[in-house]
Order: structure tokens, then sequence, then C-alpha cells
């Protein structure tokens, strides 16, 4: 069956591999696997130093492209390169993502929100139980949680040590580069957590982050889809987060659901001490606000 009659031929490799991850023997997998994490290196890799990489064969590597809807090797490492470029150019990000639009349509909006859920659902996939039990344990251990994410992803940052501080956790976020980042990082210290939002590439802020969190004993979280930089850190817990340029989907979007997931992990662990900072906000802003704050008015006929 030819690769078009499959997929579409820029449908991401986690698209592809989940697509097709039933039909996968177990050497195979492996393949997929190796080829979704480490995409830089097997860019750059001939069929038998990939089957040395995942102990099979070069036979199985080129089955498992063909499987995957790619020609064979060659057309393989043409969309792993593509895909590499894309994620370290904004401007190819947003080209990709345009050309992901219907022509024609009269509204983004349903085709964004088609992209979204597909990306959640490759999320879904990709996140390892195991290890979200971890980072959820080393969230709810932490003496202190610092997060750091810089261009579009500090959002991100200060949400989840906003979110965090409404738990109940003690915790604040870094967005700073340069020489300002070395203040901040003087003040992780063992016994704390540091989170790292880094969706499509590991900056080398993010690696000195991560190695300062390694060299006072914190443990470190990293949120990304560039696993094979993410591989070269000194991180203690990664989620891996799907393959985002080949979409119309944004890439912030599933770092925030999972950083609200780990928030939530906090709050079931303590629940009375996450409501009663939240009352204690609404109380505190009543008073900012001067008066009551009135819902009488919301109330139908139905209230109770």
């Amino acid at each position: 069956m030819s690769s078009v009659s499959q997929f579409q031929s820029s449908a991401s490799l986690s698209h592809r591999i989940a697509k097709v991850a039933g039909r996968l023997a177990p050497g195979e997998r492996a393949v997929a696997d190796y080829l979704r994490d480490h995409p830089e290196e097997a860019a750059v890799s001939s069929a038998s130093r990939l089957g040395a990489e995942t102990n099979t064969s070069d036979a199985t590597v080129i089955r498992t492209a063909r499987k995957l809807g790619f020609d064979g090797l060659s057309d393989l490492k043409r969309s792993l390169v593509d895909h590499v470029a894309r994620r370290r150019d904004p401007a190819k990000v947003l080209d990709e993502r345009l050309r992901r639009l219907p022509e024609g349509a009269g509204t983004v909006v349903g085709p964004v929100l088609d992209a979204g859920r597909a990306l959640l659902g490759e999320a879904d996939d990709l996140v390892d139980g195991d290890e979200w039990q971890r980072c959820g344990a080393a969230l709810t251990a932490a003496t202190h949680v610092w997060t750091y994410g810089i261009g579009p992803s500090a959002m991100l940052a200060e949400y989840f040590a906003l979110a965090l501080r409404r738990a109940g956790a003690a915790a604040d976020a870094w967005t700073a580069t340069g020489f300002r980042l070395a203040d901040d990082l003087l003040r992780v210290e063992a016994g704390h957590a540091v989170v790292v939002i880094a969706p499509l590439r590991v900056f080398r802020e993010t690696g000195i982050v991560l190695d300062r969190a390694h060299q006072v004993g914190a443990t470190s979280i990293v949120l990304t889809e560039a696993i094979e930089e993410a591989g070269d850190t000194q991180a203690d817990h990664v989620l891996h987060l799907p393959e985002s340029t080949a979409s119309a989907a944004n890439e912030l979007l599933v770092p925030l659901t999972l950083l609200h997931g780990l928030v939530l992990e906090l709050v079931a662990k303590d629940r009375s001490t996450a409501i009663r900072n939240h009352q204690e906000l609404n109380a505190l802003r009543t008073k900012i606000a001067g008066n009551e704050l009135d819902t009488t008015s919301l109330r139908g006929p139905y209230s109770v």
C-alpha cells in the first residue's frame, strides 16, 4: 500500500506511529520509538546504524519506515530533516500551520479545534503513567517549586506557579534569560523541584537550569517534544510532548493541559489545604473589592 493511501504525506511522525501502533511487531515498535525520540540522529543514520541502535536489523528498519507510510528510508529521513528544521524555525512552524488549513475555508476555528483534539489524543499515548506518578510525587515532596519558561512558555511558567500557590504550595516562576537568570539560579536548593517548559527546543538556558538543579540536589522535570535534546541534559524526569509543528494546533496546548493535571495531582493529595487557600483567596478579594462579592443576582429559580 502506498504512503499516500495510508496517510497524508505531511502527517507527523507521532501521528503515524499512533495510527499503526497496533500493527507493529516489537522490533518495529522499537525502531518507531527511536525515530520519534531521536529525530536528529536518525535523520543522518543508515539503516544498519538504526538497526544497531534499536537491537534490530536494517530490514526491520526499512519495514518500519514503510509501515509508517513512507516510501522507504530516504523518504523517512527527509521527513525527519523537515521536522527538525521546523522545530527550530518559527517562520517554518507558522507556514506549516497555515498549510494545514483547508483552502477557501470561511473560518479556521474548526480545523484548529480538530488539530487540538488530535494533539491531545497523541499526548495520551505519550505520557508514561509511571513517570507521571514520579513527577507528582516529586512536586508533592518539594519544599519549593520553581517553574521556568522563556518566550511564549513564560506565560505557562507563571500560570503554573500561580496555580501551585493557590493550592498551598510554595512556588515561583522564572522567565529571565542571560545574566539575570544567574540570580534566580542562586535560589535553588536541595529539596526543591524545578519544572522547565520547553515545548519545541531545549535552549542553552534550559540546559543550564537543569544542570543547576542537579548540582544542588533539586529534582527537575522538563516538558518537551525535543526528547533527544532533553536526553543530553541532567533532567530527572521528562514528560514527552507530541510533535506540534505539523498541525494547526499550538505547541502550548498540551503542556498547559499537563501542568493543569499536575496541579490537580497536588490538590488531590491535600484537598483541605487547597480548598482553605482558595477560601482565603476569595476573602482577600472581598476586602480588596470593599464589599461582599454578592452572587444573589446570579441565582435562578433552581438555586438551592
